[in-house]
């Protein structure tokens, strides 16, 4: 079992890195903070906060986190076919199988059979999820907007910058399967 890490005594992550530095440490924590935050306020309309409404429009159990990603991306890029949607998110066919699976059973997305390859399937969100999905990406856009409300154009643009790197930065080292075990 490991320490629990006080907040002002940034831990070492490995011999040779040296201690993390303090900013990359509260950075991190903040990010952490944010991942749990949206997690906890998913299905939330908004209007109300600690008021959920469900994460699917037939009123079905909330979708688990990879439907949810999935959803997202099918907002993002349109109608997908399952093996698009398994290379848009890194995943293997299968499981985008599974996924889309717990979506349609929610009665977030359709299937529609590829008229000229019926072996293919095209996978795309349903007129209430895509209702859903705006009205979830308004509401947090209204809280990111607040939050930068503060900072000049400077400051937003580093913002933007830092998390695009991060992003990166995780990413990669998921590909690279350098990511530290639990």
């Amino acid at each position: 079992m490991s320490e629990r890490v006080q907040p002002h005594s940034p831990p070492t992550v490995a011999p040779e890195a040296g201690p993390l530095g303090e900013d990359a440490f509260e950075t991190s924590r903040l990010l952490l903070e944010l991942i749990h935050a949206s997690h906890a306020t998913r299905g939330t309309d908004g209007g109300r906060a600690g008021q959920a409404s469900s994460t699917a429009p037939h009123g079905s159990a909330a979708a688990s986190s990879h439907a949810i990603r999935a959803a997202i991306h099918v907002y993002q890029h349109g109608e997908r076919t399952i093996g698009e949607l398994a290379a848009g998110l890194g995943i293997s066919y299968g499981w985008a199988s599974r996924v889309v699976s717990e979506l349609e059973a929610a009665g977030t997305v359709a299937r529609r059979a590829d008229p000229d390859d019926r072996r293919v399937v095209h996978v795309a969100l349903t007129p209430e999820s895509v209702e859903m999905v705006e009205s979830a990406y308004r509401w947090r856009g209204d809280a990111v907007e607040r939050a930068l409300a503060g900072l000049d154009a400077d400051g937003r643009r580093a913002v933007m910058t830092f998390l695009r790197r991060v992003t990166a930065e995780l990413e990669a080292a998921g590909r690279e399967g350098s990511a530290p075990e639990e």
